[in-house]
């Protein structure tokens, strides 16, 4: 179909109307193109977020099964009452015995591992890793000869080399 010609009464000129130039056609395409953009805009950030969330939450999960099997050993060896800091020699996490093998613990890097110190084979864990540092502890007006009475025992999570969250608790002597 043909557009219509109608005539401009002032200047007694034909003018054509009824069709898009191509000029209007880029300008009404790039504006659409902005709109979609800037409309999707939120949604990938949602998605990011939420990712993000997962990925923190993940962590925390981790942390806190760490320090629930720290905190589960003994405060001593069973047959030796005496505080050193890091794990016997020979030991490793699975026949670790008491709260402070576990000083100097620390995950290579995006291999997390579980109680039995079998790396943890799940996608969600990628890249995550756990450190652990056992310390004795003396607090204020402590009785002279009431030492190595407390440990604080911290757990890390790591992403990479950013660490993600930490936990940190006090525990005492059973006696």
């Amino acid at each position: 179909m043909g557009a219509k010609i109608l005539y401009d009464r002032t200047n007694s000129r034909r003018v054509r109307r009824g069709a898009f130039t191509l000029a209007e056609a880029l300008l009404s395409a790039t504006v659409l193109a902005v709109i979609s953009a800037s409309a999707t805009l939120p949604f990938v950030a949602g998605v990011q977020q939420n990712q993000e969330a997962a990925r923190l939450e993940r962590a925390v999960a981790m942390g806190e099964a760490m320090m629930e099997e720290i905190m589960g050993r003994p405060f001593f060896t069973p047959s030796d009452r005496t505080p050193s800091p890091g794990p016997d020699a020979g030991k490793t996490r699975e026949n670790f015995d008491n709260i402070d093998d576990f000083h100097g613990y620390a995950e290579s890097a995006g291999t997390a591992r579980n109680f039995k110190n079998v790396v943890i084979a799940d996608s969600s864990t990628g890249g995550l890793w756990r450190s652990a540092l056992v310390e004795y502890v003396t607090f204020p007006n402590q009785s002279a000869g009431d030492t190595n009475s407390f440990v604080r025992v911290t757990v890390q999570v790591f992403d990479g080399t950013t660490p993600l969250v930490s936990f940190t608790r006090i525990a005492s002597r059973e006696d």
